[in-house]
């Protein structure tokens, strides 16, 4: 779908910042079990390790999926808010990054569909690219996420996930807390979606390999 190249200016370099480095949910945090139990019991050291572990892994996600900087970090806030608002609700805490990856999934889509209203209404200013980017690649970009922009929120959260972050599909089913044939249904529809607004943009068309 996208080039090894596009996914890398669009993840790193669209914000005109270095994003961290995506984490694999399956790599995050070595004793979820303990951790899970202290934020249940609401401990001031479990809080804090619930954001020195999962905020780098969250932001970037954030970033990657709306597109631009502005926001992400009360959109992280609110991301572990909730997570311990609901950690009661995790059963197995061997789920814990994908339980803190699937709230973060949430709160970006609630945010995409907020913007648009705004975008409607005439409040929103899209803001995409970097002056330190290849102009090319950053004309490109910001086709991509024009395109995205023209996308509803869970086709454009679960293209980006799957193409730009790279997560497999177990790993995206887990974290949308969907089956792993409904995932591939809405990245199915996802893609046609992408590759038909795509196909109108001779520019985005050539950048993403013709859409294959």
């Amino acid at each position: 779908m996208l080039t090894p190249s596009t996914r890398r200016h669009a993840g790193l370099t669209i914000t005109g910042r270095t994003a961290e480095p995506v984490v694999p949910l399956a790599r995050v945090g070595s004793d979820d079990a303990a951790l899970v139990e202290g934020l249940r019991a609401e401990r001031p050291q479990a809080i804090a390790e619930l954001f020195d572990r999962f905020s780098g892994v969250v932001r970037t996600m954030l970033i990657r999926t709306l597109g631009s900087p502005r926001d992400v970090e009360d959109l992280a806030q609110e991301t572990f808010l909730v997570v311990i608002r609901r950690i009661s609700t995790l059963r197995d805490s061997s789920a814990l990054s994908s339980f803190v990856i699937g709230v973060a999934i949430r709160v970006a889509r609630n945010e995409l569909r907020k913007r648009s209203l705004r975008r409607w209404v005439g409040l929103e200013e899209v803001e995409q690219g970097s002056a330190e980017q290849d102009p090319v690649v950053r004309e490109s970009v910001a086709r991509v996420y024009r395109a995205l922009d023209r996308m509803d929120a869970t086709s454009r959260v679960v293209f980006v996930l799957r193409h730009v972050e790279g997560l497999e599909l177990t790993e995206l089913a887990t974290a949308m807390d969907v089956s792993l044939a409904t995932v591939k249904r809405r990245l199915a529809r996802a893609e046609r979606r992408f590759e038909a607004i795509a196909g109108q943009d001779p520019l985005l068309r050539a950048y993403i390999g013709g859409g294959s």
